[in-house]
């Protein structure tokens, strides 16, 4: 799967919960692409990466901490869905499998879309 360009820019909502998560795990990076998930969807999607940025594995732990932290957040935005660890987790349906051959790789980051 082809990615857009990488990018920094985030509905005031997101960027909100980003800047929360970069300032609580500084090892811990973040973009988005042109057109990702889908286009018009970037603005409210976001991947987390290790300190090398884009391509660059996050630690387990801090995924999984991450994940748990934004899951619980009380208030808007709410999140669509969750990949991680080929776990797809979705608002409206619950967990269910990831396959291995996405943009993804080697379970290298955590992706979370907001509604």
């Amino acid at each position: 799967m082809e990615l857009g360009n990488t990018h920094f820019t985030w509905r005031k909502d997101v960027r909100a919960i980003v800047d929360l998560v970069l300032r609580r795990w500084p090892g811990v990076t973040a973009n988005t692409y042109v057109d990702h998930p889908w286009p018009g969807w970037d603005a409210r999607s976001v991947d987390f990466w290790g300190p090398g940025g884009r391509g660059s594995a996050i630690d387990l732990r801090d995924g999984r901490q991450i994940r748990r932290y934004l899951m619980k957040l009380d208030g808007a935005p709410h999140i669509r869905h969750t990949i991680y660890r080929h776990r797809l987790w979705t608002s409206f349906g619950g967990g269910s499998y990831w396959p291995a051959h996405d943009h993804s790789g080697v379970l290298r980051h955590l992706h979370v879309t907001y509604w």
